[in-house]
């Protein structure tokens, strides 16, 4: 885009429906996923004092905010325990047994085999479903898995969600696209 011609070349919107998340460590994500944010960050600053004037330079650390996905809740609540389980590997409520019995499970669907972490990858598409981004998040780790809800009071179609937060250590964009 020069001065003279301040036109894009794609005028087309991002659609909040075009995506698709994967998990190495989560088999049904993908399928299941309702929606999922790109986190926004922070870079800080630092003040340099002044006679005069406090004033601000860039800061040299991002801070990132969490991953966010809400995701359907099948009848066998599979989904919901395979984060559940994950959880269970970090922490280990019971026993050092329990963690690798857990730890193991959870690496049948793992390509790294580390007992906390696992990456993830959010593809964003076109208007016409095609691959526009990869935004590929670098060592995943639950923090909050929401509750299953059961109410007697809602209608039979209803579907049950469920909210899980992720922290990272950061992730990298790669245009695929025209």
């Amino acid at each position: 885009m020069t001065a003279f011609n301040r036109t894009p070349e794609n005028t087309n919107p991002l659609q909040p429906t075009k995506f698709l998340l994967t998990f190495d460590r989560l088999g049904s994500t993908q399928y299941f996923c309702q929606s999922v944010n790109i986190p926004g960050l922070n870079l800080g600053q630092a003040p340099i004092n002044t006679p005069m004037l406090d004033v601000f330079a860039p800061g040299n650390k991002i801070t990132y905010n969490p991953l966010s996905i809400n995701f359907l809740v099948d009848e066998k609540i599979d989904g919901w325990q395979q984060i559940h389980a994950w959880f269970r590997s970090i922490a280990s409520p019971e026993s050092y047994q329990e963690r690798k019995r857990l730890t193991a499970v959870q690496n049948q669907f793992s390509k790294s085999k580390l007992s906390t972490y696992s990456d993830a990858t959010l593809t964003v598409l076109s208007a016409l479903n095609n691959p526009l981004l990869r935004i590929k998040f670098i060592n995943v780790f639950p923090i909050t898995l929401s509750d299953i809800i059961f109410d007697t009071r809602q209608s039979a179609e209803d579907v049950i969600t469920a909210d899980v937060v992720f922290m990272f250590d950061y992730f990298n964009i790669e245009p695929l696209g025209n």
